[in-house]
């Protein structure tokens, strides 16, 4: 088609109906708006590419090659080609149409100027192939290779444009195509080649932007400014906050200073200062002053442990309310997220008292209503008739009031002196809970039968949590070689004693209001 006259949506839309053998060009040009001469030179025209380049049919941007429009024969035309092709044969390949042009100006001084010549010499050497065009570039030195592909690829789009056409001239590329390759003016073309030609690479730096004094000194005062006002709170300007927001500080800025700033200049120059919002984090320390000699104690007896010996990592797990519970569950996309009502009667509640075992990753646990010190001997109670063999038991725990009792102390203190096993007390040091092992395993049975939950009673929340414990022993008892060093698939660390190790997860202890 010599030239187009609808959409390129219109045209691919009649191409595809071609291809499926559903073109009608009467109904098409209905359905397009179109004429149905229109419609059916189209139709002529994929008839000829299906004939011709049948393999060209689904290229959308592909017509039939149209044949170059012969020039008119004129007087100077006509001239112009009898001397035309022994002037090119006469000079070197690659020589450039102004000095050809120059001769022929000498021979013929009434024929073509210069501009109309350039395309007829050019276009004489695109038809023949034996002669090269000349190239716009002869010769890049290898260093200046290896910039230019630096800059192709990298972010800097101005430097790219003037790689990709100083590499485009090198390869003999046309002014025309290289203005395609590198998306610019004609323009930019000639002022890049010029600079290169002239300058080499250094000729494309940019000079140092020099700014004006005066708004250097207004940067500079309104930083200063900035500095004192953010060392002050901003109640003491009447602005009821703790801390300062770029909304405030623009509004206190203007009242005070003169000059108007807006909100972007504030925050430019505070960025430019180094200053940015930062959430402050809940730091894990302990101000017990024995810390250091706990923690030693602890390591030096989980590395001396003797196989006729057990140390136990003890907590307790609640009070956990029995009532409907949110958390994270797969959901397809579309589908709304569970709701979770803010008030809602209780059902009850459990305490879970438990006691894990680190050689052998064992989770001994029972159901308290309290959490005192009569609940922590009965659990030392049910741990020696578990493992009334060994000959040693260590608890580790933290230390809340109820694991230091003077009760519990006597009650270990004449238990040992009357009967086996020993008892051993390793305590952690003051509010290092995220160092209990334990707490890892009850994150992992939060998040496996509490979140996502709404059991109807508290023994049937009960009978969820015996089940969890009861088949991640057996998987421990079955798979022995794992204990002590992964823990449950479904919780969260490992399950041994780090004093770098974070096992307390306030969002899986916590769940879903």
């Amino acid at each position: 088609m010599q030239r187009h006259q609808i959409s390129q949506v219109k045209m691919n839309a009649m191409r595809k109906l071609f291809i499926e053998g559903h073109l009608n060009t009467y109904q098409v040009a209905k359905d397009l708006k179109i004429s149905t001469v229109t419609s059916w030179r189209y139709k002529q025209e994929f008839e000829r590419i299906k004939t011709a380049y049948p393999e060209r049919l689904e290229d959308m941007d592909f017509y039939m090659p149209e044949p170059v429009k012969p020039h008119q024969p004129t007087h100077l035309y006509v001239e112009l080609m009898k001397v035309l092709p022994d002037m090119i044969k006469a000079e070197n390949p690659g020589t450039k149409a102004k000095p050809v042009w120059v001769k022929y100006h000498a021979l013929y001084p009434k024929g073509y100027s210069y501009f109309p010549f350039k395309d007829f010499y050019y276009g004489w050497l695109a038809e023949h192939p034996g002669w090269e065009p000349p190239k716009l570039i002869a010769h890049i030195p290898e260093a200046d290779l290896k910039v230019l592909a630096k800059w192709r690829h990298g972010n800097d789009h101005r430097r790219w444009q003037i790689a990709a056409t100083l590499r485009a001239a090198l390869e003999g590329c046309n002014k025309t195509r290289i203005m395609e390759k590198a998306d610019c003016e004609r323009k930019s073309v000639n002022d890049w080649l010029h600079i290169y030609l002239t300058k080499g690479l250094a000729g494309f730096e940019l000079a140092p932007r020099k700014m004006n004094k005066g708004v250097v000194k207004r940067i500079t005062d309104r930083k200063k400014n900035l500095v004192k006002l953010i060392h002050e709170t901003p109640k003491l300007y009447g602005v009821n906050r703790t801390s300062w927001t770029i909304l405030a500080l623009t509004e206190i800025y203007n009242r005070i200073y003169p000059g108007q700033v807006s909100y972007m200049q504030i925050s430019h120059s505070l960025k430019a200062l180094g200053y940015s919002y930062k959430k402050s984090r809940d730091m894990l320390t302990s101000q017990d002053p024995k810390f250091r000699e706990k923690i030693n104690l602890i390591q030096y007896i989980l590395q001396q442990l003797k196989p006729n010996e057990k140390f136990f990592s003890v907590d307790e797990y609640g009070p956990v309310g029995i009532r409907i519970k949110g958390g994270r569950t797969l959901k397809h996309n579309a589908a709304s997220p569970d709701i979770v009502p803010e008030k809602q009667k209780c059902k009850g509640f459990i305490i879970c008292t438990a006691a894990l075992e680190l050689s052998t990753n064992q989770v001994t646990h029972f159901y308290s209503q309290k959490k005192n010190t009569f609940e922590m001997i009965k659990l030392i109670d049910l741990l020696i008739t578990q493992y009334g063999d060994q000959e040693r038991l260590y608890l580790c725990w933290d230390a809340v009031s109820w694991h230091n009792s003077k009760i519990l102390k006597t009650y270990i203190e004449d238990h040992n002196n009357t009967r086996k096993p020993e008892i051993k007390l390793a305590p952690l040091p003051s509010c290092t809970q995220f160092l209990n092992v334990i707490e890892s395993v009850f994150c992992g049975l939060a998040k496996a039968v509490i979140h996502n939950s709404d059991y109807d009673s508290t023994d049937e929340c009960k009978a969820a949590v015996d089940l969890h414990f009861s088949t991640r022993n057996q998987h421990f008892k079955i798979n022995p070689k794992r204990a002590g060093r992964k823990i449950w698939g479904k919780e969260l660390v490992k399950a041994h004693f780090s004093e770098t190790h974070h096992t307390r997860n306030r969002n899986a202890m916590r769940g879903a209001k």
